[in-house]
């Protein structure tokens, strides 16, 4: 066994710089007659930010005097003395933290009798963990340590709370003790406790008081275990709540099969009431330099890799460091700025040909990636190029969207991901450094395609330096297109990137943290907003399992936005209390439509094996969805009105948190079939019936089949779960022999599942985020055979039609008028065709329909900016385009 590391990890609190103000000069006044001299201290760190291991320079600067020294306390327990300096016109000194925290900085000199500090003026410097493998980052939690108040007084009592991001993932490791070390020689353990049924671990609420005044270092250390030699306890008797006891302690330290995270935090404890003022005016002051972020995601993102990514985590760190060739124009969907591109193609320009079949697009010179290299034309193309050789993977990757327009069947074809076809489509010239697209059809929506954040340009050289090479011939691009399979993804490229845009990587903790640093050689652009100028920013995004423990940093002001990518927020059960915060000036809300939508999909073709993996009770014929009669009893037993109103919380909450939808195409894209017009057309749109709903199951011949499945949700999607629950309920009152059970999955995961073959989940949540605002993007993700979600689930012609070729039939013509629509030039035809498909999809219950979404966004109050964020294909997914704020 190799020697045990320990590895210090930041905390959710990260609010950076907290100027103290009320008193700048602090003093003491001994016995003596003569005026007392005026000293002022400031303490100015290089940076408040940075990671473990990172020198940092400290200057004081003192006005009134020039005292022989300055002691400085650097909030870690260690001590440095600085001499003047003429030169830098302070008293400056280095210093290194080996550990994560938030440390408050303190200079203290005596000059002429008096003792003067900076007590007034403390600056606070966050340090994050340094880079670790993805291995060591699978056993670990990163801790958060939430207080108070980080100046008190003696004998007063301090309120900490103790939690974490992300629980370990690896097989059989778990969260064990929360282990607190106060700075004063007093220490406790507290055995994590974890709650079954929501999958996470009981935050850790402690009080502790100090006698003496002093600067303390508060540490919060979380061990982490192997866990399959212990026996986990019931915890006071309630079933639901278990833990490892004290007496296990001692055993799984010998072991070595343990990681030991912590975080550590300042306090400065005051002698007595006399510093009162400090307290009562001390106003957070927000770092101009960082933005800090705390996102309620369990689990973190899939992926880094603009190809193989499709989930709007990842999403996020794509759309900030890599470029497109053209970008939307802020919140608007319709007009677009030229990014690497030298300006937006037209037909009055030359850009598009006359008949919309070539669209060719000017490279700006003088672009660089974020390692120096220059950005050219071929690393354009060979971008375009990797987007459709991956676009075939599993699970489901973007590069359909190109494909639609430039590959014989959309690319879903048999040979069509080709060398012969890629290359026919896209062409470029290195001498006047231009790209072209070659479509098989006219398509309105193709710039739509190209300001997609998933379809940035990579920097080559550097794909070929990480084994990511492509090979230019027919058999190279063959192989090339396994590496689109998650068993062979590159791992390298899955999680770094090599961008040009405004911001680059500088630190990823794998499902916990990432910082965002500017990118040093990204080149800004003239008269496009958020383009036109670096970078000035760095960003810290952690990525929360709790959502109490993001409200708690929400209410603490410890992060400067509050979001949940793919969703709106936290859970809606919350909104009492951020309007509450709202209502006292600590918070803003910022509400604005989306196109966001979720339901529930069904399994064609289960993997009944993989699916007892979850629990050995559960069991299901592998095509029981294929019935369209079950279907649709599963469909009227939804209760669609409560699902709205209660659990999504607007009637309980006076907030218009979302509203129901039947079909997959929004409201307020081209399109749109409301449920009535779907009535009118004849189509059966489902409605809470439970009579109907037990004479489908009678119909359908599989009353009193015994089935016993898990509703598959996202982790803390607590909305969907809870509907799931009552879906249950309902089901079960109708056929006691059916019983479903929801089951947390983190979104890494439920998008790995979507396999072919080897999809577990009988019924889970679907979500959308569109990628562009026209209804192609809709029908080609739901409905075509091989799109993203048809895949995964089986939702083709062949999988029905050995057990029911009526049905196969509808799914042939459904995709029939898909491609009619495509082929259309007018798009009121184009959209006749989309609707025929949706009234198809709709009238045979493919899918349950749930809801669409609006977004709210809870920001600091100081965030300057907000505006640019509403757009509903970007930030109405919740992702942030960061380059658009300031504070």
């Amino acid at each position: 066994m190799e020697k045990k590391r320990i590895y210090a990890i930041i905390a959710i609190i990260v609010a950076i710089v907290v100027i103290i103000s009320a008193i700048s000069v602090i003093f003491i006044l001994p016995t003596k007659t003569t005026k007392a001299p005026t000293l002022n201290i400031t303490v100015a760190p290089s940076t408040t930010f940075t990671s473990v291991g990172n020198q940092i320079s400290i200057t004081a600067f003192v006005t009134g005097g020039t005292p022989s020294y300055i002691l400085f306390n650097f909030g870690d327990g260690t001590f440095g003395n600085a001499s003047y300096s003429p030169s830098i016109g302070g008293y400056s000194i280095f210093h290194t933290y080996n550990s994560p925290g938030k440390y408050l900085i303190t200079a203290t000199t005596n000059y002429d009798g008096y003792t003067f500090n900076n007590y007034g003026n403390i600056p606070l410097v966050t340090i994050t963990p340094s880079t670790i493998s993805s291995s060591l980052a699978s056993e670990i939690t990163i801790p958060t340590l939430i207080i108070n108040n980080q100046i008190s007084y003696v004998n007063k009592t301090i309120n900490l709370v103790g939690s974490y991001l992300q629980p370990p993932t690896a097989s059989n490791w778990t969260i064990g003790y929360y282990i607190w070390n106060f700075g004063d020689g007093f220490k406790t353990v507290d055995p994590a406790i974890f709650n079954i049924s929501s999958g996470i671990f009981l935050k850790d609420n402690i009080t502790h008081s100090y006698s003496m005044p002093g600067i303390y270092s508060i540490t919060l250390s979380i061990i982490t275990f192997n866990s399959s030699k212990y026996t986990a306890l019931t915890y006071n008797g309630n079933k639901n709540l278990t833990y490892y006891p004290l007496s296990d302690f001692s055993s799984i330290i010998a072991s070595g099969q343990y990681e030991n995270t912590t975080f550590v935090n300042t306090i400065l404890i005051l002698s007595s009431g006399a510093y009162a003022n400090i307290l009562k005016t001390s106003i957070p002051v927000s770092n101009p330099g960082l933005i800090t972020v705390a996102e309620y995601v369990p689990g973190g993102p899939y992926s880094f890799d603009p190809d193989i990514d499709y989930e709007m985590v990842g999403f996020e760190v794509i759309a900030n460091v890599y470029e497109t060739l053209v970008a939307y124009n802020g919140s608007s969907v319709t007009s677009f700025v030229p990014i690497i591109a030298k300006y937006v193609p037209t037909m009055a320009n030359g850009g598009i040909s006359s008949n919309g079949l070539n669209y060719t697009f000017y490279i700006r010179s003088g672009l660089k990636f974020a390692n120096g290299d220059p950005l050219t034309v071929w690393d354009v193309y060979t971008s375009y190029v990797r987007a459709l050789l991956f676009m075939l993977g599993s699970p489901g990757t973007p590069g359909w969207i190109l494909a639609q327009d430039l590959l014989p069947g959309g690319g879903w074809a048999p040979g069509a991901v080709s060398y012969q076809n890629i290359t026919k489509a896209i062409s470029y010239d290195n001498t006047t450094s231009s790209i072209t697209f070659h479509l098989l059809k006219p398509d309105p929506a193709f710039l739509d395609y190209i300001a997609d954040a998933l379809f940035p340009t990579i920097d080559y050289n550097w794909l070929v330096a990480h084994g990511a090479g492509i090979t230019f011939t027919p058999q190279g691009f063959n192989e090339y297109m396994n590496f689109s399979n998650e068993a062979n993804y590159n791992n390298y490229v899955r999680w770094h990137t090599m961008g040009s845009g405004p911001y680059m990587i500088s630190n990823f903790i794998m499902g916990q943290s990432v910082t965002l640093v500017p990118n040093p050689y990204f080149t800004p652009i003239p008269g496009v907003p958020g383009y036109d100028h670096k970078a000035n920013n760095t960003i810290y995004i952690e990525w929360i399992k709790d959502p109490s423990t993001e409200y708690l940093i929400l209410e603490s002001g410890g992060a400067d936005i509050y979001s949940t990518p793919g969703l709106s927020g936290l859970p809606a059960n919350w909104y009492p209390e951020e309007a509450k915060l709202a209502s006292q000036g600590k918070l803003s809300i910022y509400e604005f439509p989306s196109m966001t939508t979720l339901g529930f999909s069904f399994n064609y073709n289960i993997n009944t094996t993989m699916m007892k993996g979850f629990g050995a009770q559960y069991h299901i014929p592998a095509t029981y969805f294929q019935n369209l009669d079950v279907r649709r009893a599963f469909a009227y037993a939804f209760n669609y009105t409560d699902y709205i109103n209660q659990i999504g919380g607007n009637s309980v909450y006076g907030a218009n948190f979302s509203f129901h939808i039947t079909g997959w195409i929004p409201y307020g894209m081209p399109g749109y079939l409301s449920p009535q017009q779907l009535k009118q057309a004849g189509i059966d749109v489902p409605y809470y019936n439970l009579t109907l709903a037990k004479q489908y199951l009678l119909e359908s011949g599989m009353y009193n089949v015994s089935i016993n499945i898990p509703v598959f949700v996202y982790a803390g999607d607590t909305v969907d779960y809870v509907a799931a629950s009552m879906w249950a309920e309902a089901m079960n009152k109708i056929d006691p022999n059916i019983q479903m059970s929801p089951l947390y999955v983190t979104f890494s995961q439920w998008i790995g599942y979507q396999v072919p073959n080897a999809n577990p989940m009988p019924i889970y949540v679907t979500t959308w985020i569109p990628d562009y605002p026209y209804p192609s993007d809709i029908v080609g993700a739901f409905y075509a055979e091989g799109g993203t979600y048809p895949l995964g689930a089986q939702l083709n012609a062949q999988t029905f039609n050995i057990t029911n070729t009526s049905e196969a039939a509808a799914i042939l013509l459904m995709n029939k008028y898909i491609q009619i629509g495509e082929e259309q030039v007018n798009e009121t035809s184009s959209l006749h065709y989309y609707d025929l498909a949706e009234e198809i999809a709709v009238n045979y219950t493919f899918y349950v329909y749930g809801r669409q979404l609006n977004w709210f966004w809870f920001y600091s109050p100081y965030l300057q900016g907000v505006q640019f964020e509403e757009n509903p294909v970007i930030g109405g997914g919740g992702a942030t385009l960061f380059f658009y704020l300031s504070k």
